[in-house]
């Protein structure tokens, strides 16, 4: 975890609080959080700056720059949403908007010390595999399914969701996984599906047999 030098409030609290990171100015967003290939940008705002920022245009115009960067983008918004220089439902509304319109996650926190907490679990999922539903739409839905689900749609037809999602982990494109089974399949067998499972050697066999030609 990357916090700029300017969030000294939050800096402060992490110190108190033993939370592993390093503090530096960063160009955009105000924590950044890397992991296997992920990185996520949170623009932390307290309650009265986000009203700001909607009034003078720094809310729309920091967005732009968020999305152009390639990166999971997380905002914080920290604290109460009444008595501020615009209305609540005007908060609400403009929140929404970022997630629903701008597929950008917000997050409201009561404060400091729920901020803290938000950060330390994000640093702990962001660039690692969640077990349980992947959202992935059904097989059978009639609904368009989404590009980004294609190469594990496909690695699902000869292994599980947990192994399909494991691999992607590590390597996110079809060309990286045929490289390495090419080269070294064995390396699959290092690659944790839990705790106390990994890849066996007949799915290995299984994916060199239908993704190598």
């Amino acid at each position: 975890m990357i916090v700029d030098d300017r969030e000294h409030d939050l800096i402060e609290r992490l110190k108190v609080e033993g939370v592993p990171h390093v503090v530096k100015r960063l160009p955009l967003g105000d924590i950044q959080i890397e992991h296997n290939g992920s990185m996520a940008l949170i623009e932390r705002k307290r309650t009265d700056d986000f009203a700001a920022s909607i009034s003078d245009g720094r809310w729309r115009e920091q967005k732009s720059r968020l999305s152009r960067s390639g990166a999971i983008v997380i905002y914080i918004i920290e604290g109460s949403l009444y008595a501020q220089s615009k209305p609540v439902n005007t908060l609400i509304s403009a929140m929404l908007n970022t997630m629903l319109r701008d597929k950008m996650c917000v997050i409201q926190t009561r404060g400091l010390e729920d901020t803290s907490l938000y950060l330390q679990q994000l640093s702990a999922k962001i660039g690692r595999v969640i077990c349980g539903s992947t959202g992935l739409k059904s097989l059978k839905s009639k609904r368009k399914r989404k590009e980004d689900n294609v190469f594990q749609l496909m690695l699902m037809q000869v292994t599980s969701e947990s192994v399909a999602s494991a691999i992607i982990s590590r390597w996110p494109t079809l060309c990286q996984l045929q490289t390495v089974l090419r080269c070294d399949p064995s390396e699959l067998t290092s690659l944790s599906i839990s705790s106390k499972r990994h890849i066996g050697q007949a799915t290995i066999s299984k994916l060199c047999e239908h993704l190598i030609t």
